[in-house]
């Protein structure tokens, strides 16, 4: 029996929160005051979000795969072939088997994703801080401050 696809944002509602010391009261009182959640250690959080990087780009390199998959062709324009390939790609209702694993694919990623976004949030990593500091780095190069190359 089919269950419902979840979206993206799957893990709204759940709080992760990282203390240097696991087990101090602080992470797990983080987590649990505001609802559900997870209380981590420093270290774990990284290694999940390693895991959780991993997986992703997983999901990532199957992605191209399985959308090349859904674009097959009938091997001879006849009944039989032009209905097996029906069954593997139809757009329509039902979806063909490989247009249903390229949004399990899909989908797979987008969670994976949407992990990697929660943890590095609990971590404080963001991406648009580092692509700040490249850019201020950057500018100040071609300023000429602090004595590096112009």
């Amino acid at each position: 029996m089919s269950q419902p696809a979840q979206q993206p944002g799957w893990l709204d509602g759940l709080n992760f929160s990282v203390g240097d010391v696991f087990g101090s009261g602080e992470a797990a009182g983080a987590a649990t005051s505001g609802g559900q959640g997870f209380a981590l250690s420093h270290d774990d959080a990284m290694s999940m979000l390693n895991l959780a990087k991993s997986v992703r780009e997983d999901f990532r390199d199957m992605r191209p795969d399985a959308e090349q998959l859904t674009r097959l062709t009938s091997p001879a324009d006849e009944p039989g072939s032009n209905g097996y390939n029906t069954l593997l790609v139809n757009r329509g209702q039902p979806p063909g088997a490989f247009v249903a694993g390229e949004t399990q694919v899909n989908q797979l990623y987008a969670y994976a994703d949407e992990l990697v976004k929660r943890l590095e949030k609990a971590l404080g990593i963001t991406r648009s801080s580092d692509e700040q500091a490249g850019a201020d780095v950057k500018n100040a190069a071609s300023s000429g401050q602090g004595g590096g190359f112009a």
